[in-house]
Order: structure tokens, then sequence, then C-alpha cells
């Protein structure tokens, strides 16, 4: 009897076995998208100069130059979604994308929630402003913030570094910029926080397209940050394929032909060296 037991239990674990072997593995999430072909990636279209449309409509700039380079690198194509920067998180959480690219700043907050690549921008904060200096706004230490109305997108680390120094948030849906400068310009808000080096370009591109709007950008300089792309933390799959594509871009220059393409022949792909010198706003949760 204690022979047929043993018999009947090897033939079990051979069955099992077999049926474990012939189980489909579970596919990582870039070899899902591997899989179907395509990344899709949310992006505003309306940020210049990283992501908008030129004049033949053709959605153009910075993050949407880079991406199609790593999506050519990859070997699969790229889907751009438009979503603005309130929704593009979700758009990553609930899948409609798999990767969400706004500017987005590398934070403590968002790296407990997401993953987020190797830095593919370097850059600083800084405002705009009136260009007669109604604004008020002119003290390096930004202690001037406090009760100015600041305009931008919901969830931005730009209107989180306002509210913490105690500005009055002036809320935008996904609007172009035109519509932010305007209203800087008319008084309906006081400054813009968001990038330097992006607004430098927005700035001398509404003096030429729309000579009456008003607007300068501030001097004031502060929060050195690295931007990068935001995607799912499910695993690190994505992660490390962008990651060292992103690397082999900037190692042999094509991130930095990219980013002087965009922003007046800057090139953003390194830290910026003066960054250490600025003020720091924490806006991390504690």
């Amino acid at each position: 009897m204690k022979k047929i037991f043993s018999f009947f239990a090897l033939i079990s674990i051979f069955i099992l076995g077999a049926c474990s072997q012939n189980q489909p593995q579970t596919k990582t999430t870039w070899e899902k998208i591997q899989e179907r072909g395509t990344l899709k990636v949310a992006t505003p279209g309306t940020l210049f100069p990283t992501s908008y449309y030129n004049d033949k409509k053709e959605l153009v700039g910075y993050e949407i130059e880079m991406l199609k380079e790593i999506g050519k690198r990859l070997n699969v194509s790229v889907e751009f979604v438009q979503i603005g920067v309130a929704e593009a998180f979700t758009s990553v959480d609930s899948g409609v994308v798999d990767i969400a690219v706004n500017n987005f700043d590398i934070t403590k907050d968002r790296l407990n929630k997401y993953n987020m690549s190797e830095p593919y921008k370097y850059s600083v904060g800084g405002m705009i402003v009136r260009e007669d200096g109604s604004s008020g706004l002119e003290k390096a230490d930004l202690s001037d913030w406090k009760g100015k109305r600041a305009g931008g997108g919901a969830g931005t680390q730009y209107m989180k570094i306002s509210e913490k120094l105690g500005a009055i948030p002036v809320i935008y849906d996904n609007v172009t910029n035109d519509v932010y400068l305007r209203d800087v310009h008319t008084g309906r808000t006081d400054f813009i926080p968001n990038d330097y080096f992006t607004q430098v370009v927005a700035v001398e591109w509404v003096k030429k397209a729309f000579p009456d709007i008003k607007v300068k950008v501030s001097s004031v300089q502060y929060n050195p940050t690295e931007q990068a792309i935001v995607m799912t933390k499910v695993d690190n799959s994505v992660k490390e394929k962008l990651d060292a594509v992103i690397q082999e871009m900037k190692k042999d220059g094509t991130l930095k032909q990219i980013s002087e393409k965009y922003y007046a022949k800057q090139d953003l792909s390194k830290p910026i060296e003066h960054g250490k010198n600025l003020p720091v706003i924490d806006t991390s949760k504690e």
C-alpha cells in the first residue's frame, strides 16, 4: 500500500509541475506595451514650448520630440493623448495612458506614488509679472507673494509653492499661454509661477503674437528643479527602459540638441549651475 501511495504521490507532483509550467507567466508593464506596439502618453498640447500645436496644426515641442525619439529607439510608436495637468496623474492611475509629461518636477510626494524617470530637463522656478511693475513682486526671498493672485493649473508644484507662501490661487483648466498671460496683463491675476526657461520663451512668443499683452519674466528665481516622466509603480519595467534611453540621449547629445531647438539655444539637459544658491520652498507633506 505504501508503494502504491508513493507512486500516486509522484504522479500528482508531476501533473502539478506540468500544469504550473503551462500557466502563462505574468507580463511586465513594458511587455504589454511592446506587445501592443504603442506607448500612450498624456500631454497637454497647450504648453509652449514643450507641448503645443504649431501653425500647421502639428503637435510639436521639447517633450513631444523627445518622446518620438524615445519611441524610435525602443521600437514602439507613440500615441499622444491630450490631457491637462489636473487629469494627467489619474490617467496614469487608471491605465488610460502609460506615461505622462508636462514639465512635472520630481518631488518626494510624487515618488511615493509613482515611478519617475531619469530627469530629462533641469530648470529653476520663475514667474511672469506685469511689465509696468504693478504686480509688486520683486523680493528674492519670495516674501512678497502673500496676498497676491497666482495663476496656474490645479495640483501643479508651482501652485503648491504659491499657496504655501500665502498667495491666492486662481485655477485654470488646460488653457493656452495667451489666456494666462492676458489675465496677468489685465490684473485678473498678479503673476504666474512656473518653470523659468519655459516662461522666457513663452513671453518672447506672446510679444510677437499678441503685442498688446504687456508682461515680462521676473529676474527672481527659486527652487532648482528636475523634470521627469511619470509612470505607474506596478513594476519598474517601463522606468528601466526609459531611463536607459534618456541616459543614452544625454550622452550622445540628442537631448541637448532638442533643448536648444525649443529653448532658445539653452541646454537644459544638465543641472543649472547657479541652482544651489537659490531659495527652496519645500511643499512635501510632513
